[in-house]
């Protein structure tokens, strides 16, 4: 069965799962797809900065485009923490 130890590590290294290798759109210093400060909104933080930035920008290829990334990063993380599960 799954050990407590193990779960709980994985659980730590879930978060980095929604790290984009690119980073956001404008902003590649900021590599997290959930949650990054606004680009207008000082350290307030946005959640899917990469599409709610676009979507502000009225890019909507880019904002398709960042969801898409989104996406595979969630499943990603889900595919990383059923692996600890069924392990």
């Amino acid at each position: 069965g799954v050990q407590l130890h193990d779960l709980n590590k994985k659980l730590a290294q879930t978060e980095r799962k929604f790290l984009s290798d690119d980073g956001l759109p404008k902003r590649p210093y900021f590599r997290h797809v959930l949650q990054a400060p606004g680009m207008y909104l000082g350290y307030v933080s946005e959640v899917f900065p990469g599409v709610s930035q676009a979507c502000d920008d009225g890019d909507y290829g880019t904002a398709n485009q960042q969801i898409l990334v989104a996406a595979q990063c969630v499943t990603d993380a889900a595919l990383y923490l059923s692996s600890a599960v069924a392990a």
